[in-house]
């Protein structure tokens, strides 16, 4: 008994670190410039949906980490050459890097929002 309630503890404070960062992770959402195309990101589930301008179907990205300088990671799925990511400057998600899994990187920014309202 004392192990099955030790082990309620321990998801249970997993689920709420987890449920605090997804808060900050969140934010990662919305249309962004990447080198010279855009993608358009949308949260789902416990993952972010990416869709290019310049593609066809989705990529899915997961939060990694928050390095210790302050920067925040999403990686995509395994695509066996590797994997992509978005580095962002830090948790506004508003300006960074995406690295391709060949190496190739492109600057990032957010699109604010109130300009993509005059695109429609």
């Amino acid at each position: 008994m004392r192990v099955l309630k030790l082990s309620i503890i321990a998801l249970t404070v997993m689920l709420i670190s987890f449920n605090s960062l997804a808060g900050d992770a969140n934010e990662f959402e919305g249309k962004y410039q990447v080198g010279n195309t855009t993608c358009t990101v949308k949260p789902i589930k416990m993952a972010f949906e990416v869709r290019w301008a310049k593609g066809k179907g989705f990529m899915v990205f997961f939060f990694d980490r928050e390095t210790e300088d302050g920067k925040y990671i999403f990686v995509s799925d395994e695509k066996g050459d590797g994997r992509d990511r978005f580095e962002f400057d830090n948790k506004q998600f508003a300006s960074g890097k995406f690295v391709r899994s060949d190496g190739k990187v492109f600057l990032v920014r957010k699109i604010p929002s109130e300009t993509r309202k005059g695109e429609q």
